[in-house]
């Protein structure tokens, strides 16, 4: 081949005529949504992109009957539901938070923490609080089979100070702090770990930082969400979630029947955007326990936000599409969860085999 003819060939390649080694590099440092437009360029690209895509597993639905002696899991997937037995020592205990498969509960009369795993079984006892009652915010980081685990609880102890304990595996006690912070004003559990922080939301919209590496404890100077002319303040304070996403935390706003809000955590301008949808993202909210997914199950909707109930005279789990701008019922997923409490219901997420744990 002549060097006139290398070089023409050279100058009328396009995009397209990428290796394809080189166009499945490049689509695996993609964002989900960059990675969407990049397969609808052409037949090489879609195939490259597809190719690098992760089908997330999506999280099972988990609650606790009245007799609180055992749970259910309900696997959206596959709409099939499984019930297990509670360990003796957990009968009567409820859950405060829910992360990678595990749970963190105590029992209302108690100040007895322990982190326990409802596929394994597995079960870790925290130390003793002390009596240490009226905590208001509680959560972990991961897991506690990683020595990265801590688990974190706040409560205003004294006027104008927060006191903030923290567990981390091996420790055999709790570490205690306290500051001068007016932050606390929590009656649902807004608590997200990102980015190595844990972030922390109040009723007044006011939005802290704990980092647990360098022990320390920030309310933010973050502009909080704009309230909407038509949203009484009541409604306002009221049915708020905060999940993480890959380093990014939303805020998700409900009002009754109302179309949900949400807002994405801008650290840069210090502000929570108004987001007119979610793209690909699958956002699975309760009061204790959010999961966020990208590429779910084909069976479940992307721009959504699934809630095992909207309310409590609710009796099955409901969707809310952004892309059709409505709620509506999932018949496919058509669990009757009666009078249960929407509280009372638990995102968590399934190991990989677990189907051959239950």
């Amino acid at each position: 081949m002549s060097m006139e003819i290398a070089k023409e060939k050279a100058e009328n390649q396009t995009w397209r005529d990428l290796p394809l080694e080189l166009l499945i590099s490049v689509m695996t440092n993609l964002e989900i949504e960059d990675n969407v437009r990049a397969s609808a360029v052409c037949k090489p690209w879609y195939e490259a992109a597809v190719s690098v895509r992760i089908t997330d597993q999506p999280p099972w639905l988990m609650y606790f009957p009245m007799s609180r002696n055992s749970y259910e899991f309900y696997n959206p997937s596959n709409s099939k539901r499984h019930t297990k037995e509670l360990p003796k020592s957990l009968a009567g205990s409820k859950v405060r938070y829910s992360k990678d498969g595990w749970l963190l509960m105590c029992k209302s009369i108690s100040t007895d923490f322990v982190l326990f795993n409802p596929f394994t079984m597995d079960l870790v006892v925290l130390p003793d609080l002390e009596l240490w009652h009226g905590y208001q915010l509680v959560g972990f980081s991961c897991a506690p089979t990683s020595s990265d685990c801590v688990v974190l609880i706040i409560k205003d102890y004294d006027p104008g100070h927060v006191t903030i304990r923290t567990w981390s595996p091996g420790e055999t006690t709790w570490t205690s702090m306290q500051v001068s912070s007016q932050f606390l004003d929590a009656k649902r559990n807004y608590v997200v770990f990102s980015n190595g922080l844990f972030y922390c939301f109040n009723l007044r919209n006011s939005l802290a930082g704990f980092d647990p590496s360098l022990r320390t404890w920030n309310v933010l100077d973050i502009s909080p969400p704009v309230c909407p002319d038509h949203i009484d303040d009541e409604s306002w304070y009221e049915g708020k979630f905060m999940v993480g996403y890959k380093g990014d935390v939303f805020l998700i706003c409900t009002f009754g029947n109302a179309e949900p809000l949400v807002f994405k955590l801008d650290l840069t301008l210090r502000v929570w955007v108004k987001k007119e949808n979610i793209g690909s993202l699958t956002i699975f909210g309760s009061i204790n326990s959010c999961e966020s997914r990208t590429y779910v199950h084909e069976g479940l909707l992307r721009d959504s936000i699934y809630f095992p109930k909207l309310c409590d005279n609710e009796n099955r789990c409901v969707t809310y599409s952004f892309d059709e701008g409505r709620y509506h019922p999932r018949r496919e997923h058509n669990v009757n969860w009666g009078k249960q409490p929407s509280s009372e219901n638990i995102w968590i997420e399934p190991p990989e085999n677990a189907l051959e744990l239950i």
